[in-house]
Protein backbone atom coordinates (compact mmCIF):
# COMPACT_ATOMS: atom_id res chain seq x y z
CA UNK A 1 0.00 0.00 0.00
CA UNK A 2 1.14 3.47 -0.70
CA UNK A 3 1.67 6.06 1.98
CA UNK A 4 -1.07 8.16 0.44
CA UNK A 5 -3.61 5.46 0.93
CA UNK A 6 -2.53 4.94 4.54
CA UNK A 7 -2.70 8.66 5.41
CA UNK A 8 -5.96 9.39 3.60
CA UNK A 9 -8.31 8.05 6.33
CA UNK A 10 -6.39 9.90 9.07
CA UNK A 11 -6.41 13.21 7.19
CA UNK A 12 -10.11 12.88 6.43
CA UNK A 13 -10.87 12.20 10.08
CA UNK A 14 -8.78 15.20 11.16
CA UNK A 15 -10.60 17.52 8.77
CA UNK A 16 -13.99 16.30 9.88
CA UNK A 17 -13.13 16.68 13.60
CA UNK A 18 -11.85 20.24 13.15
CA UNK A 19 -8.74 21.70 14.65
CA UNK A 20 -8.12 19.94 17.94
CA UNK A 21 -7.76 22.12 20.97
CA UNK A 22 -8.84 25.22 19.07
CA UNK A 23 -12.46 25.49 19.95
CA UNK A 24 -13.76 28.97 20.55
CA UNK A 25 -14.28 30.00 24.15
CA UNK A 26 -17.52 31.63 25.12
CA UNK A 27 -17.68 33.52 28.39
CA UNK A 28 -19.89 36.14 29.91
CA UNK A 29 -19.02 38.31 32.89
CA UNK A 30 -21.50 40.36 34.82
CA UNK A 31 -20.98 41.73 38.27
CA UNK A 32 -22.68 45.10 38.65
CA UNK A 33 -21.54 47.37 41.44
CA UNK A 34 -22.45 50.91 42.41
CA UNK A 35 -19.62 53.41 42.13
CA UNK A 36 -18.72 55.35 45.23
CA UNK A 37 -18.64 59.08 44.54
CA UNK A 38 -15.19 60.58 44.91
CA UNK A 39 -13.43 63.83 44.32
CA UNK A 40 -9.85 64.79 43.75
CA UNK A 41 -8.47 67.96 45.27
CA UNK A 42 -5.17 69.54 44.45
CA UNK A 43 -3.08 71.67 46.71
CA UNK A 44 -1.90 75.06 45.62
CA UNK A 45 1.47 76.50 46.45
CA UNK A 46 1.41 79.99 47.91
CA UNK A 47 4.04 82.40 46.66
CA UNK A 48 5.89 84.40 49.30
CA UNK A 49 3.91 87.46 50.39
CA UNK A 50 4.81 91.12 50.67
CA UNK A 51 7.97 90.87 48.58
CA UNK A 52 9.92 94.11 48.67
CA UNK A 53 13.37 95.13 47.59
CA UNK A 54 15.91 97.87 47.85
CA UNK A 55 19.12 98.88 46.17
CA UNK A 56 21.55 100.93 48.23
CA UNK A 57 24.07 102.62 45.99
CA UNK A 58 27.72 102.62 47.03
CA UNK A 59 29.92 105.71 47.07
CA UNK A 60 33.33 105.95 45.54
CA UNK A 61 34.74 102.45 45.07
CA UNK A 62 32.21 100.85 47.41
CA UNK A 63 29.76 98.31 45.95
CA UNK A 64 26.00 98.64 45.97
CA UNK A 65 23.85 96.43 48.21
CA UNK A 66 20.82 94.55 46.88
CA UNK A 67 18.23 93.49 49.46
CA UNK A 68 14.92 91.61 49.25
CA UNK A 69 12.53 90.59 52.00
CA UNK A 70 9.25 88.66 52.08
CA UNK A 71 6.67 86.96 54.27
CA UNK A 72 7.05 83.18 54.43
CA UNK A 73 4.80 81.04 52.26
CA UNK A 74 1.82 79.46 53.97
CA UNK A 75 2.23 76.25 51.95
CA UNK A 76 3.05 72.91 53.54
CA UNK A 77 6.47 71.32 53.12
CA UNK A 78 8.36 74.40 51.96
CA UNK A 79 11.87 73.22 51.12
CA UNK A 80 13.38 76.59 50.27
CA UNK A 81 13.17 79.89 48.46
CA UNK A 82 14.77 80.97 45.22
CA UNK A 83 15.56 84.68 44.89
CA UNK A 84 15.83 85.84 41.29
CA UNK A 85 17.44 89.14 40.33
CA UNK A 86 16.32 90.33 36.90
CA UNK A 87 18.55 92.76 35.03
CA UNK A 88 17.14 95.15 32.44
CA UNK A 89 19.28 93.57 29.68
CA UNK A 90 17.38 90.26 30.08
CA UNK A 91 19.92 88.50 32.30
CA UNK A 92 18.61 86.79 35.45
CA UNK A 93 20.61 85.50 38.39
CA UNK A 94 19.30 83.24 41.16
CA UNK A 95 20.32 82.32 44.67
CA UNK A 96 18.98 79.36 46.67
CA UNK A 97 17.96 79.91 50.29
CA UNK A 98 16.65 77.62 53.04
CA UNK A 99 13.02 77.03 54.08
CA UNK A 100 13.04 79.54 56.95
CA UNK A 101 14.56 82.46 55.05
CA UNK A 102 12.56 85.68 54.83
CA UNK A 103 15.26 87.96 53.55
CA UNK A 104 18.38 88.17 51.41
CA UNK A 105 21.13 90.69 50.83
CA UNK A 106 24.32 90.81 48.77
CA UNK A 107 26.77 93.30 47.35
CA UNK A 108 27.20 94.02 43.66
CA UNK A 109 29.63 96.15 41.70
CA UNK A 110 28.38 99.66 40.98
CA UNK A 111 28.82 99.21 37.22
CA UNK A 112 26.17 96.46 37.20
CA UNK A 113 23.53 98.70 38.77
CA UNK A 114 24.39 101.93 36.96
CA UNK A 115 24.45 100.31 33.51
CA UNK A 116 21.36 98.18 34.23
CA UNK A 117 18.23 98.32 36.36
CA UNK A 118 17.38 95.37 38.65
CA UNK A 119 14.22 93.92 40.13
CA UNK A 120 13.59 90.94 42.40
CA UNK A 121 11.17 88.02 42.67
CA UNK A 122 11.05 85.18 45.21
CA UNK A 123 9.89 81.63 44.44
CA UNK A 124 8.52 79.17 47.01
CA UNK A 125 9.91 75.66 46.50
CA UNK A 126 8.26 72.59 48.04
CA UNK A 127 9.43 69.09 48.93
CA UNK A 128 6.96 67.66 46.39
CA UNK A 129 8.42 69.69 43.51
CA UNK A 130 5.79 72.40 43.10
CA UNK A 131 6.74 76.07 42.99
CA UNK A 132 5.10 79.50 42.99
CA UNK A 133 6.80 82.78 42.15
CA UNK A 134 5.88 86.15 43.64
CA UNK A 135 5.18 89.21 41.57
CA UNK A 136 8.32 91.13 40.66
CA UNK A 137 9.30 94.23 42.58
CA UNK A 138 9.72 97.62 40.99
CA UNK A 139 12.91 98.37 39.05
CA UNK A 140 15.91 99.80 40.90
CA UNK A 141 18.95 101.61 39.52
CA UNK A 142 21.79 103.71 40.86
Amino acid sequence: MSIRRLLLPFLTAALMAGPLGRTAAHASFKDPAALTPMSVATATVAAPGNVSGTLTCGRGNNPATMTASWAASTSAKVSGYLVTVYFSDGYAQTVQLGPTATGWSTQIGMYNVTAYSVQYAVTTQTAYGWTAQSARTAWFRC
